[in-house]
């Protein structure tokens, strides 16, 4: 705050203020202290913020919520001036420091707000000017002019020359209320609306900084796993050659040398085709080979086409984030943004591990697996179970736990709600067998819902749970 901003925002609370009560001290969200004033039947609440990011001293229209935990210097102003009354405000040395003097009997007290920004500070003294306490400390040493503690006779600082008519660091609220500007309006009023405004632009420029960090890391996550999932698709699409590099061997198995690194075959069309072969096997069994390698290629060429059809659309999903992102200039239009980014798991997740791998736990209570880009929870106790059911389980991730036996609660978790391919369904089901006490078997029949069909009854154990619906698959106990 400049000295013409505060010198009219003093003058108004020395008016408002002067012979009333101080109710209640407490602290508010944003660090701030507010002073609860009582005169001729009115309650005035006093904002006296020291953030040396933003100092500020104004009256607020509406009571902010307390809030914790509480700074030293709040508890010793609440034993201290609870129920004083306030004899005078004023500014100190004509300088950007205000002063309020309180009296309760005999006792006198001064408390002294310094607005120098970075320096900003609180003092609370007793009418001789002995320091009682300082809401930043400063404590002697080299290079310091001016130390504050308790015990220690407060001296003003020294006041630097100011220029006139140049604003210190306060903005615009003057000209809203300023000669020439035909308005009649409450410097305090006006002042806490300019900071209250300033104050939510800097949360939304917060927030937005971090939801663009998100989306950024997760859009360079997608770019590359679309990459390589290309790269996948150019091997899948390698399935006809296969088949026919078969064909033509099992066409040609007596003009074949066992042991050969590679021949030269003619094809169907009358063109010479070079076929690699592995010399460890005979003809015969390097078509079987030809063959194994074309019925998986041709397999996963649907997987992998879904696969890559998913990763563009998420890739068009945050670019279009982005762009909303960058252009929000309201805060509807950024909880809408971080909404988006939430129901798809985005900024709650941490970043995934390698595939098939553990990845670093959020909690003791439950494991962390990747696997083809899906995020699979296994609970490590009843109460991890629990957590992971109950507390992070939404309704369309997939819920698991072997059929008929004590065993973790595996999830898969779906933040864009899609259908879980059956690679991942399985994989969850292995897991969940292996974490059961059926993992020395073959095969354990493990039951599969949607979390939203998995309740807890009212008053049961930790993991304990009914389904209303299930489906079960077969798995064999695995972890990798």
């Amino acid at each position: 705050m400049d000295f013409d901003l505060l010198s009219q925002v003093v003058d108004e609370l020395s008016a408002l203020l002067s012979g009333a009560r101080l109710e209640r001290v407490y602290q508010e969200g944003n660090h701030g202290i507010c002073l609860l004033f009582h005169r001729d039947r009115k309650d005035h609440v006093l904002l006296v913020s020291p953030d040396r990011s933003l100092p500020r001293l104004h009256l607020v229209s509406k009571k902010p919520p307390a809030a914790g935990p509480v700074h030293g210097f709040v508890l010793y102003l609440r034993s201290h001036l609870s129920g004083t009354r306030v004899e005078e405000i004023s500014l100190v040395n004509h300088d950007r420091v205000a002063e309020f003097r309180f009296t309760n009997g005999n006792a006198v007290y001064r408390l002294v707000f310094e607005l120098f920004g970075s320096a900003a500070n609180l003092i609370l003294m007793d009418g001789a000017s002995a320091i009682l306490v300082v809401y930043h400390p400063v404590p002697p040493g080299q290079g310091v002019k001016r130390p504050l503690l308790p015990g220690l006779t407060y001296e003003p600082q020294e006041k630097k020359a100011r220029c006139e008519g140049k604003a210190g660091t306060g903005p615009g609220p003057l000209d809203a209320f300023g000669p020439g500007s035909g308005k009649r309006s409450s410097p305090n009023r006006i002042v806490e609306q300019y900071y209250g405004d300033l104050l939510r632009r800097r949360r939304l420029d917060g927030v937005h900084a971090q939801l663009s960090a998100v989306m950024k890391k997760a859009l360079s996550k997608a770019e590359r796993r679309a990459e390589a999932v290309s790269g996948d698709l150019v091997s899948a699409e390698k399935a006809d050659e296969y088949r026919r590099a078969g064909d033509l061997i099992l066409a040609n198995l007596k003009h074949i040398e066992k042991g050969a690194e590679q021949a030269e075959l003619t094809g169907y069309d009358g063109r010479t085709v070079t076929v690699r072969l592995d010399p460890k096997k005979s003809p015969a069994r390097n078509a079987d080979a030809c063959f194994r390698r074309y019925k998986k290629a041709r397999a996963g060429h649907a997987l992998i086409m879904k696969r890559l059809d998913e990763t563009r659309a998420e890739i068009a999903f945050l670019r279009s984030l982005q762009e909303a992102c960058n252009h929000a200039d309201d805060e509807d239009a950024i909880v809408h943004v971080r909404s988006e980014l939430a129901a798809r798991g985005y900024a709650v997740q941490g970043r995934p591990a390698a595939s098939g791998k553990p990845a670093p736990e959020a909690s003791q209570g439950y494991r962390k697996y990747i696997y083809e880009g899906w995020e699979i929870l296994v609970g490590k106790s009843a109460a991890g179970n629990d957590h992971i059911t109950t507390k992070l389980a939404r309704p369309d991730d997939l819920w698991l736990h072997a059929e008929g036996m004590a065993g973790s609660h595996v999830l898969i978790r779906n933040p864009g709600r899609t259908e879980v391919p059956s690679g991942v369904l399985m994989k969850a089901a292995s897991l969940a067998a292996y974490h059961s006490k059926g993992r020395s078997a073959g095969k354990v029949p493990v039951a599969y819902t949607r979390a939203k069909f998995v309740k807890k009854p009212k008053g049961a154990k930790p993991g304990l749970v009914t389904l209303s619906e299930r489906k079960t698959v077969m798995a064999a106990p695995a972890e990798k």
